[in-house]
């Protein structure tokens, strides 16, 4: 019996020992960390917790700096290249180099035979330009001399072209010296350049070049190319987009096993370039934006991207979530998001880019204006105006562009808006104070062909920008009337007394107690006309109202007993056009 009980209390010992060593293990996990934390804190012990803090400190400080003296670097070294490029025709002796960058630039089916090379440069050699690099430069990014045969240069890269009258496949590989298309067969850059911008100083390089013998040129009017036009791969028209070009439709043309896009070299980027040359004035000084610049890999354009490069993930992270916002976004207004990505054609260049530009910003400010909530319909919103846009420009029988804009009369220089035949009908305005109104008007009266808009008094003229603006370009297509030559301004009185001379018609347009409605009045077609609008306050001078020949009003039914000048100008002229055309008819 006694046994039992040693026994018990053995047990009951080793238990609460037990218990004992367990408590003393949990208290000891808990509880130390925190009081060990705090006494981090602790002004005794500050010193080693700020020593460990700063030796991290500055070993991230230390490989930040390293990384940043390293792009730092390579940003040198690319404008190293980019400023000592330089441009020439190609020759004979060039071509096995062009034809080596050639071979190694593209896949087997698509690169061009060394034959096909010496027959453009035999050919069209005003239209093949290689750029090189001073030996020296270029040998620090080979590992082997260049195959170039000038000892003081390095063949980097070049761009050939025909000339044809249609862009196919068969006219595509003759050369016709008076074609109307210019067709650009290769933009290659040599391996170890690419990345650096010299793609696109050889593209900006080339269109200067190209300039004198195009239709632009007063020297070539007649016999020079008409349209520049390139195919190009899919992941490359982001690059021609930045550089000038268009994208016109996928391409009937079969050249290798990819889809291939037609593009075209936007006119208003040429003409840009023109007026540059005749201010003498470089493009990377006036437009740095026509011109490749050297950038940081923060600001690295996404939409020009190779798809096959590795993308910094802090760009791509969050991708999916925009993409999805933004399709989401499309749909509610009755785009169909799938279209940018399976058939880019069909949305317009523009639309395309803001669409890749949101999924993929072009720097790390854009990214963040891209994760703001409300961004995603801001950006929706604009592509749905600008695929409108496009779609209504690939309509032909819409008159979205205005006509004869661009068209020169070949002997007096000047546009067909001014060589058309004009109504004789004359506007007045009696010291009119709104520059919009005025610029308003002179937009009514070049659409309507009218004689001439005389500006009288206080009325601002042209080149007023606020005029300039609301004409929206017509301004130069009206004349002011210019009085026998001379350079002074008529008041309205001697205006109206100069016309009445000039047998015309004068009509004073205000309301009077003898005013006759518009629509009453029944002239003789042939009588040319002039109606004087007056001031927005006050209307027509009560001396002019007086020398009229007679008085005319708009009928009005509410409490207002008048309309907008620009409005009522545009009535009384439509009436009268209305009455000149019924008599043609």
């Amino acid at each position: 019996m006694k046994n039992i009980y040693v026994r018990i209390l053995l047990f009951l010992l080793w238990a609460v020992t037990v218990a004992i060593l367990s408590t003393s293990f949990a208290v000891a996990y808990i509880i130390l960390p925190s009081i060990s934390k705090r006494a981090c804190h602790h002004p005794s012990h500050r010193h080693y917790h700020c020593w460990r803090q700063a030796k991290y400190n500055t070993k991230l400080y230390t490989s930040q700096e390293d990384d940043n003296s390293i792009q730092t670097s390579s940003s040198q070294q690319q404008s190293s290249v980019l400023d000592s490029i330089s441009y020439r025709k190609v020759n004979e002796n060039d071509i096995p180099t062009c034809f080596r960058i050639e071979f190694t630039s593209y896949p087997l089916d698509e690169s061009a035979s060394i034959d096909n090379l010496y027959y453009r440069q035999r050919v069209a050699g005003d239209y093949f330009w290689i750029a090189t690099l001073p030996t020296n430069i270029a040998n620090e990014y080979i590992t082997k001399q260049s195959t170039d045969t000038d000892e003081d240069t390095t063949i980097i890269g070049y761009i050939c072209s025909t000339r044809c009258n249609e862009f196919v496949e068969e006219s595509m590989s003759t050369h016709d010296a008076n074609g109307s298309i210019l067709a650009i067969h290769s933009v290659v850059v040599d391996e170890p350049y690419r990345r650096m911008g010299v793609a696109s100083a050889m593209m900006q390089n080339y269109l200067k070049e190209m300039i004198p013998f195009s239709s632009f040129n007063a020297n070539t009017r007649e016999s020079g190319f008409e349209r520049i036009l390139l195919l190009a791969k899919a992941h490359l028209l982001g690059f021609y987009v930045d550089n000038g070009f268009m994208v016109l439709r996928p391409s009937p043309i079969v050249h290798g096993s990819d889809t291939w896009y037609e593009l075209e070299a936007r006119q208003y980027h040429l003409e840009r370039m023109i007026r540059m040359q005749a201010m003498n004035t470089s493009p990377k000084q006036q437009y740095p934006s026509t011109t490749s610049q050297t950038r940081s890999f923060d600001t690295y354009s996404r939409s020009t991207a190779n798809p096959d490069e590795e993308i910094d993930e802090a760009f791509i992270y969050g991708r999916d979530q925009r993409r999805d916002k933004l399709h989401a976004e499309l749909i509610k207004l009755g785009i169909n998001p799938t279209e940018f990505e399976s058939h880019p054609e069909r949305c317009g260049t523009s639309a395309v880019r803001t669409y890749n530009s949101f999924l993929l910003p072009k720097s790390k400010g854009a990214l963040a204006v891209a994760e703001s909530p409300t961004r995603a319909r801001v950006v929706a919103n604009n592509i749905s105006f600008l695929v409108r846009e496009h779609k209504a420009d690939q309509e032909e029988w819409l008159r979205n562009v205005d006509q004869n804009r661009n068209t020169e009369s070949a002997d007096e220089g000047q546009s067909n808006s001014n060589t058309k035949e004009k109504h004789p009908i004359v506007i007045v305005l009696d010291n009119i104070r709104s520059a919009h109104n005025v610029g308003n008007i002179l937009r009514l009266a070049e659409a309507s062909q009218v004689e001439s808009v005389r500006l009288c008094g206080m009325t601002p003229r042209p080149p007023h920008p606020k005029v300039l603006k609301t004409a929206m370009g017509a301004a130069k297509y009206v004349s002011l009337g210019t009085y026998d030559g001379g350079e002074k301004q008529m008041s309205t009185l001697e205006t109206v007394r100069d016309l009445k001379a000039k047998g015309y018609k004068v009509y004073g347009v205000e309301t009077t107690e003898n005013a006759t409605s518009y629509d009453q009045i029944k002239d003789d077609d042939n009588t040319p006309v002039a109606y004087v609008f007056g001031n927005e306050l006050i209307g027509v001078d009560v001396d002019v109202l007086k020398e009229c020949d007679n008085i005319i009003c708009l009928p009005t039914y509410g409490i207002k007993n008048s309309l907008n000048i620009a409005s009522c100008v545009a009535i009384i002229v439509w009436d009268r056009l209305k009455l000149i055309n019924q008599s043609y008819n």
